[in-house]
């Protein structure tokens, strides 16, 4: 009988805790019809972005054939688990991005959209792991969101939503998503850059991030940009509260300093998709009274545990638990002492989460790369900067060199591998073939070197770069 007692009171806590949790974690529907709009048009653009890239990065015609892929380091999934390693022709890969972007349109319109949306993670998954080395943490966040949606419509099933006021474990994951991100990006900033303030000059002198146009940034007094970088701390800490505040006011300002914060990082900085995609996060916090009035019998209706809200609780559990340990270590150390089939499916649900950009410092070393081409009478040329008069010159604005972000990611990863240096051949080849210019049409160079200069910042400033040779690898360092 007491121990009846017991089990009755632990029932009733854990029901207290259930609603109070629902009013800081529930969606409004037409929040959620909103954000799957947004997400279709997202992906439709995401797989038209690769679609122009397809050939050079997503085929065996490009940089990386598919038996160079499977020998890559850190390749935590295997290989057939992406529908592009059915063929390594270009026309798979342009066909598997237009049944994307067909899918994702769909989803905008709400068609279908329990299996749309799987289907759509499929393709996803399939795009993303043909190629690991062009990702960025954008990519990341937005498969993450659509896995949470998909689990979402999932749950709610044929029926959809009842009210107007959604309450599900995967509705959870997509509200929590962004404020994990947030808080713990914060915890990992533990660096003296941060706490002395300095981190945003460090960030600012990152040449493959910082815009030419933000330069005037880094002639303001330094208490200015001490302001700026303790308010970004501040920001990221106590916005992700903010998003899960039961006030509508408290919540609206969390949703505007967010906004604010990544406008700010796409007006400085060039980090891909990544300010729209942590916005498109923020739109399942849209409260409901901006929508329509919440219907507040929906808080009680009990949970209806199938087995996707299963998979969503435990995945939810998941995320919260990986973020905490990368505070101690990093995803790749963590999954190599996991047996090999749990860290394929880590990754292969993306929670191998590390929230980590400019953390616990922001680089130091950083430069730009010089493909440079020696051709008949010695003239030579940058095959990645071509107008510019001077190789040896610094460029006018780096990130012009690099063809795309994708592209930014995959000779950084190039140069972050040395042992992957043979890959730099199908890259020079491909450069080769592809600029051309009226100068020198029809002439093959004589010889061509890819160097990187390497530039560091000091505390006084920034030190004249420093050249090094990636390919061909000098003889001293492929002994």
């Amino acid at each position: 009988m007491h121990s009846r007692r017991l089990i009755d009171r632990f029932g009733q806590m854990v029901q207290r805790l259930t609603i109070h949790l629902d009013k800081r974690l529930s969606i409004d529907v037409q929040s959620l019809r909103l954000f799957r709009c947004a997400l279709g048009l997202t992906l439709a653009l995401q797989f038209a972005g690769y679609l122009t890239e397809a050939q050079a990065l997503l085929s065996d015609e490009g940089v990386l054939p598919i038996e160079s892929w499977k020998k890559l380091p850190h390749a935590n999934w295997p290989w057939v688990s992406s529908l592009l390693a059915l063929s390594g022709s270009t026309l798979w890969s342009e066909c598997c991005l237009m049944l994307g972007i067909l899918l994702a349109l769909l989803l905008a319109i709400g068609y279908r959209v329990r299996w749309v949306s799987l289907s759509l993670l499929v393709l996803l998954h399939s795009v993303q792991a043909r190629n690991p080395w062009v990702l960025y943490a954008a990519d990341k966040l937005l498969f993450l969101l659509l896995l949470w949606y998909s689990l979402l419509v999932a749950s709610l099933g044929r029926q959809g939503a009842s009210g107007s006021v959604i309450r599900h474990l995967a509705g959870w994951g997509l509200r929590l998503q962004v404020c994990v991100m947030y808080l713990f990006s914060v915890l990992r900033k533990t660096g003296h850059t941060w706490e002395e303030g300095t981190a945003v000059r460090y960030v600012l002198e990152i040449d493959q991030f910082s815009r030419p146009e933000a330069s005037w940034l880094l002639d303001l007094p330094p208490n200015y940009l001490q302001i700026m970088t303790w308010s970004t701390l501040t920001l990221e800490c106590l916005a992700p509260f903010m998003l899960l505040s039961i006030s509508i006011r408290w919540r609206c300002l969390g949703l505007f300093s967010l906004c604010m914060l990544q406008l700010g990082f796409w007006f400085t900085m060039d980090l891909g998709w990544f300010p729209w995609i942590s916005t498109l996060a923020l739109i399942p916090h849209l409260p409901a009274r901006l929508t329509g009035k919440p219907d507040r019998a929906s808080f009680l209706e009990p949970f209806r545990f199938s087995h996707w809200d299963r998979l969503a609780g435990w995945l939810l559990v998941g995320m919260l638990g990986w973020n905490l340990a990368m505070n101690h270590t990093y995803p790749d150390t963590l999954k190599s002492r996991l047996p090999a089939w749990i860290g394929q499916s880590i990754a292969l649900l993306r929670l191998d989460q590390y929230w980590g950009m400019f953390a616990p410092n922001p680089m130091v070393h950083d430069g730009w790369f010089v493909m440079l081409a020696t051709y008949p009478g010695g003239q030579q040329l940058d095959l990645l900067d071509p107008e510019r008069q001077d190789p040896a010159l610094k460029p006018a604005n780096v990130l012009a060199t690099f063809p795309s972000d994708r592209w930014k990611d995959f000779l950084m990863m190039l140069y972050d591998y040395p042992d992957q240096a043979h890959l730099w051949e199908g890259v020079v080849q491909w450069f080769v073939s592809a600029h051309q210019t009226p100068e020198f049409q029809g002439q093959q160079p004589e010889s061509i070197r890819v160097l990187y200069m390497m530039e560091e910042t000091l505390e006084e400033g920034v030190a004249p770069p420093v050249e090094e040779q990636l390919w061909p690898r000098p003889a001293s360092m492929t002994e």
